[in-house]
């Protein structure tokens, strides 16, 4: 049996609590006050009792109908007795009800006043109960999120109690640290996935690619023998130009699989980028694509050219293939307080869910004819190089942000290991 929520207990709590406190007051204002009305009015009558026998029976009524609003007058009973000069002798007592009723006629302010305060105690129940619980509801919603494996931070709301913003920065703080432990471990993972199977990459491109040399020496005498026949020209262009197909995935392979050493050095972002432009200006201009590229002055990247190159390549080449018309491809460059900047975007239509979490595992793409191997290298060089890469992909585009080092900041990395 699931029992009360803490926001209806402190309702109640609060509430009955002012309740109580409210009719005790009022019990005890009124006692107080009864009493003391009693012993007056009681003084009163003992004080014509003791004067009585020097007045008449008119002026002993007279007094009683001026003073006596709640005396009780009587024969015989309980009571003081009032004997007047005339011989007539009565019994006078205080009616309790009548008294009470005077008094609560008197106090009616202090009744109403009682009754606000119940309501107000009412408006401050549940505000208080909305305040506390609130913090306590956002951080239960936050549990229920990283339990669905959603390790987002909560937005950052002060709510005025110190413990509760104590306890959300503590939430927060748990949350960022499960997604690093996260992102290492898919790092981890995805190394030493990369470590075994670059082993048998390794081998199989190897077995491949000296039958591709074999293939390709003896096509160029055939293809030079039989220059003068069409149809046997067409065969051996298809033939060629599969085997190009091949010997570009096998050397694909072999990059990944056996990485050339790094040698780091500056490299002016500007010429890099022009390099890679006069790469792909054919193909941009086919596909009626924009080339944007942005550098601050003076900023300078720090790592291996050749491998800068290949890198800034197949990313630029992602993003022409992602782009099945017109588009615009935005590259930059820039200094952080740490290290080198750069971001390459793509107008197209973003990365598909189902392989946005994979997509720099080798072999995963979206493109029906690719070979999934381009963003692994480039995931590969940018871990050489000690930098960081992150994707961020909508259907209005795709993303990507790399951070390299600078020799600095490289060379108190190889000072920790």
């Amino acid at each position: 049996m699931i029992g009360p929520d803490l926001e209806t207990r402190i309702k109640a709590v609060v509430t009955g609590l002012t309740f109580c406190l409210t009719v005790v007051l009022i019990a005890m204002s009124l006692s107080i006050d009864f009493h003391e009305t009693y012993m007056s009015e009681q003084g009163k009558i003992d004080e014509l009792s003791s004067r009585s026998s020097d007045l008449t029976s008119r002026q002993v009524m007279e007094i009683i109908d001026r003073e006596g609003e709640a005396w009780r007058i009587t024969s015989e009973g309980d009571g003081t007795s009032v004997t007047t000069s005339d011989g007539a002798s009565w019994k006078v007592s205080l009616n309790g009800k009548q008294l009470l009723t005077a008094i609560l006629h008197r106090r009616r302010h202090l009744l109403v006043a009682g009754m606000i305060c119940l309501l107000l105690s009412a408006e401050m129940a549940v505000f208080l109960a909305y305040w506390l619980t609130r913090p306590l509801k956002r951080l239960a919603w936050g549990c229920a999120k990283v339990g669905r494996g959603d390790l987002s931070d909560l937005p950052v709301e002060r709510s005025g109690s110190h413990e509760l913003e104590i306890l959300q920065d503590a939430f927060n703080a748990m949350v960022r640290g499960l997604r690093e432990r996260q992102s290492l471990e898919r790092r981890i993972s995805r190394m030493e996935r990369l470590a075994a199977l670059g082993q048998v990459v390794a081998g199989v491109s190897h077995e491949i690619k000296n039958p591709l040399a074999a293939m390709r020496i003896h096509l160029d005498l055939l293809s030079g023998a039989r220059s003068g026949e069409t149809e046997d020209e067409e065969s051996l262009q298809v033939l060629s130009s599969e085997l190009d197909r091949l010997n570009r995935v096998v050397t694909q392979l072999l990059s990944f699989a056996r990485p050339t050493p790094t040698v780091p050095g500056p490299i002016d972002p500007r010429e890099l980028f022009r390099w890679c432009h006069s790469m792909v200006r054919v193909r941009l201009s086919r596909k009626s694509i924009g080339w944007h590229e942005t550098v601050d002055d003076g900023t300078v990247l720090w790592g291996d050219r050749g491998q800068m190159q290949q890198l800034l390549l197949n990313l630029v080449l992602n993003g022409i293939e992602a782009m099945d018309g017109e588009g615009d491809l935005y590259v930059s460059c820039r200094r952080s307080s740490d290290g080198t900047s750069m971001s390459v975007q793509d107008t197209g239509g973003g990365v598909p869910d189902r392989v946005a979490e994979r997509i720099f595992d080798p072999f995963v793409t979206s493109k029906p004819d690719g070979t999934g191997l381009g963003l692994s290298v480039v995931y590969r060089i940018v871990e050489d190089h000690r930098g960081t890469m992150d994707l961020d992909t909508s259907p209005d585009g795709t993303r990507l942000d790399l951070w390299f080092p600078g020799p600095a900041g490289k060379d108190n990395e190889e000072d920790k290991i």
